[in-house]
């Protein structure tokens, strides 16, 4: 009868290190699930340049990229680049031509969005706007 007691005594000792171990082992994959793939955008933004976001629609906007939520992107100091009737295409200020005078800011969809790219001081496009913003001063 002991041995059958110091059976069951083992076997509820390893049942417990089972269930511990296991616990654990899920507990840290939920851990590295939740860190792996929920990085802060704002660790990868470089606020000291501008960003190029591309989205879904074809449309690729130029300005100063923020993280708002999970799911939303702030875009300030706007622009993007208009084809013309020839195909040539010129950087304009967002709220500069358009009839409803947007402000010069946008709440961007994260879903709408296929990929952003900080850019260089050297960019053709920095150099665009930083000469823009030097005019119209």
């Amino acid at each position: 009868m002991a041995k059958n007691k110091n059976v069951l005594v083992g076997m509820a000792v390893g049942l417990t290190v089972l269930v511990i171990a296991i616990g654990y082992v899920g507990m840290q994959f939920f851990v590295d699930y939740l860190t792996y793939d929920r990085y802060d955008r704002n660790d990868f933004i470089d606020s000291n340049t501008f960003q190029a976001v591309f989205l879904t629609n074809d449309q690729i906007y130029f300005g100063h990229l923020k993280n708002a939520s999970s799911d939303y992107l702030i875009l300030a100091d706007v622009y993007y680049v208009k084809v013309n009737e020839n195909g040539a295409g010129q950087l304009v200020k967002l709220g500069a031509i358009e009839p409803h005078k947007p402000k010069d800011k946008m709440t961007i969809n994260q879903d709408q969005v296929l990929f952003w790219e900080n850019l260089n001081d050297d960019s053709p496009v920095v150099n665009t706007i930083r000469s823009m913003q030097l005019q119209k001063k």
